[in-house]
């Protein structure tokens, strides 16, 4: 048994794929909604990366109250469309398509989700945590940069989207939203609660005297 009230981090399973795509469908009709171009287009290669990412176990996602309500991939991996040898490619860790579910909108999961994958990099012994963001996105710029990344630089690139790119270091936690537990945790934390209420019925009713 897991808490289903809590917000449960996991590697992705193949059969995660399809609620990751309608995540980022959601998140691309809310985008076009507020008039950006991000993401607008062909999902074919949107759907190929992540499914080749989950095989080789890079994508995690987020559960709560039974469903999948968030997902990030974090890889060593730097697209070598942005990043070049002089930014020191080794020293950081990646993240790539984060996406919230907007149910879950306001409450700083995303920024919970980054504290989470900067762990990762310093359990790594990566000194940065880095993305690249949608090149005309402002107000995704803003939200990267209240969260203490720097942006580097801002570069077009013919055929993609991206180009902003931000970094932050490894040891930053900002300790906003809501806390992300293990499927391991989860369960250890539900079966407290039943062994709870069970005590609890078991404790017999008070008889005045």
């Amino acid at each position: 048994m897991i808490d289903n009230a809590a917000y449960v981090i996991r590697q992705a399973r193949p059969r995660d794929a399809q609620p990751i795509m309608e995540l980022f469908a959601e998140a691309t009709r809310w985008l076009a909604g507020k008039g950006l171009d991000q993401w607008q287009g062909p999902t074919d290669r949107r759907g190929t990366l992540i499914r080749r990412d989950i095989g080789v176990r890079a994508v995690w996602v987020v559960t709560h109250l039974g469903r999948v309500v968030a997902t990030i991939t974090v890889d060593d991996l730097a697209d070598d469309d942005f990043w070049r040898r002089t930014d020191r490619v080794r020293s950081a860790l990646y993240v790539h398509r984060m996406v919230v579910a907007r149910s879950e909108a306001g409450i700083g999961l995303g920024a919970a989700l980054l504290d989470w994958a900067a762990e990762r990099a310093r359990r790594k012994g990566r000194a940065r945590l880095r993305l690249d963001a949608w090149a005309t996105n402002d107000a995704l710029h803003q939200y990267y940069k209240n969260l203490e990344f720097e942006m580097l630089r801002n570069t077009p690139v013919p055929g993609r989207g991206s180009g902003a790119l931000f970094e932050r270091s490894a040891s930053v936690r900002l300790g906003i939203g809501p806390p992300l537990v293990s499927p391991a945790a989860a369960r250890a934390a539900a079966a407290a609660d039943s062994v709870a209420r069970h005590d609890v019925e078991r404790i017999p009713p008070l008889v005045p005297s």
